[in-house]
C-alpha cells in the first residue's frame, strides 16, 4: 500500500528523506502531480477526511449548504502604520513558525466528542499543511507547548488563496497580507492568547512589505470579533456568501470609516444583545457581485 504524502510545514515537507515527487525535502513541494491534482479540489479532501472518520452527517450538511445557504462575514483590517499594543495574555507566550513536533498538540485531537464545526476546521488546517501553504505561526508557552496557530499569507500567495478559498477573499494588493485559520486548543482558551498572538503575527507582515493586514469573521461570531478588535482590527467590508442549487453569489459591500462592531453598537445604545442582521436595503455602497457555479 503506497505511503500517504508527507505533511508540508510552512511549504517544506516534513519527511526526512525525499518527497513522492522526488524533490529533496529541504525544498518546497512544487511540481508534484498528485499534490497538484488535489490542490484543485481542496474541499473534496475535506469531505474525504470527514468520510474517513464516519462524519456522514457533516458531509450531508455541506452538500445541503450548496443547495441553499447564506453566510455573512465582516472583513476586518489593521493598518500596520498605526501604533497598536494588544492586551497582555494571562500567560507568557512567544511567536515562531510551526514545527513538525507541534502538529500532535494542535491538530491530532481525539475525534470522538469533538464538535462538528471544529472537526471540519481541523480537517481544513491539516489540508493547509499538506498543501504547504505558507506561513503558519504558533504561539508557545514558556515550557515550549504550542497554544495557538494561525496562517499569515502575502500577495505572492494570491493564486493559492483564491484556489483554496474558492475565490472567497479579495485579491491581496502588494502591500496587503491575510491572516486566517486561527486555532486555540481548548486548554488554553480564555487566557487572552488569541488577541495577543494575532497582533504579533499580523505585525510580522511588515517583513512581507505589507502595510495592511485583513481577515474575515462571521458576523455573529462575537467571541472572535472581540478578539480581533483587541488585535487592532476594524470592520471595513461585508462579504455576503449565498448558495442556491449549487450556484454561488458573492456580494462585497464597503463599510464607512468608523463602522462599529455589533457588540459596540449594543453597548452604545444599551440595547439587549441580539444577532447582527445584514440588510441590503440599508447597507452601504455595493461594490461588487460575483456569481459562479460550485467548485
Amino acid at each position: 500500500m503506497p505511503k500517504s504524502p508527507p505533511l508540508a510545514v510552512n511549504g517544506f515537507a516534513t519527511d526526512s528523506r525525499t518527497s513522492h515527487s522526488g524533490y529533496p525535502l529541504d525544498r518546497p513541494q512544487v511540481g508534484s502531480v498528485r499534490h497538484g491534482q488535489l490542490m484543485r479540489f481542496p474541499k473534496i479532501k475535506t469531505l474525504f477526511y470527514l468520510l474517513a472518520h464516519f462524519r456522514f452527517g457533516e458531509v450531508l450538511r455541506k452538500v445541503r449548504g450548496r443547495l441553499h445557504s447564506r453566510t455573512v462575514s465582516f472583513g476586518l483590517r489593521r493598518n500596520l502604520l498605526v501604533p497598536f499594543e494588544a492586551p497582555t495574555p494571562k500567560i507568557p507566550i512567544t511567536i515562531r513558525p510551526l514545527r513538525e513536533e507541534d502538529i500532535p498538540f494542535l491538530l491530532e485531537a481525539p475525534y470522538h466528542g469533538v464538535p462538528k464545526k471544529e472537526l471540519i476546521e481541523q480537517a481544513e488546517r491539516l489540508s493547509f499543511l499538506r498543501e504547504g501553504i505558507p506561513t503558519c505561526y504558533v504561539a508557545v508557552t514558556q515550557d515550549g507547548k504550542p497554544c495557538f496557530m494561525q496562517w499569515l499569507m502575502s500577495s505572492e500567495d494570491n493564486d493559492k488563496i483564491q484556489l483554496r478559498f474558492n475565490h472567497g477573499f479579495p485579491l491581496l494588493a502588494p502591500d496587503e497580507a491575510l491572516v486566517e485559520k486561527c486555532f486555540t486548543p481548548e486548554a488554553y482558551r480564555g487566557l487572552g492568547i488569541m488577541s495577543y498572538a494575532m497582533a504579533l503575527i499580523a505585525k510580522k507582515a511588515e517583513r512581507l512589505n505589507a502595510r495592511r493586514v485583513i481577515t474575515f469573521v462571521e458576523v455573529n461570531n462575537i467571541a472572535s470579533l472581540k478578539g480581533c478588535k483587541k488585535s487592532g482590527f476594524v470592520p471595513y467590508i461585508i462579504r455576503d456568501d449565498r448558495w442556491f442549487l449549487f450556484r454561488r453569489k458573492l456580494t462585497w459591500t464597503s463599510l464607512p470609516q468608523g463602522f462599529l462592531y455589533p457588540f459596540e453598537t449594543a453597548a452604545v445604545t444599551k440595547a439587549p444583545k441580539e444577532k447582527f442582521r445584514f440588510s441590503e436595503s440599508t447597507s452601504p455602497q455595493l461594490d461588487n457581485v460575483v456569481t459562479h457555479p460550485a467548485s
